[in-house]
């Protein structure tokens, strides 16, 4: 009975905690906007918040059909994990806004996962 209550109370946990990262990256507002060019100096204090980055497509790679990536400039990775179908609307060269969580921020390993695209049209403010 106690490992059937544990197991449930830590899937409720897990349950909740990918829960509000969602919501965070449906209805949150960025905490910060980037050009690509710029997040790996700027975007270091922006680690585990959502941010947008406007950068030019390199690269597309839908190869496995529950993933999809967008690769920017400057060694940023965007996981469309959640979103496959989003990814294969850009191609390399398209100019993308992209929300995610900042995961990894170094020069050449920069990560957004839950990454989707942003309405072009929205706001932007890049921090620089």
């Amino acid at each position: 009975m106690k490992s059937t209550l544990l197991q449930v109370s830590l899937l409720i946990l897990v349950s909740l905690s990918v829960g509000c990262q969602a919501l965070k990256m449906d209805y949150g507002q960025p905490a910060a906007q980037f050009l690509e060019k710029d997040v790996a100096t700027a975007g270091k204090k922006y680690l585990g918040k959502k941010i947008t980055i406007k950068g030019t497509v390199t690269r597309i790679d839908v190869s496995n059909p529950k993933a999809g990536w967008i690769h920017l400039g400057n060694g940023i990775r965007c996981d469309f994990s959640r979103l496959p179908a989003m990814a294969q609307s850009k191609k390399p060269g398209d100019t993308a806004f992209i929300d995610g969580i900042l995961k990894h921020c170094e020069e050449g390993n920069i990560l957004l996962e839950s990454a989707m695209l942003r309405d072009p049209t929205a706001p932007f403010s890049p921090q620089r």
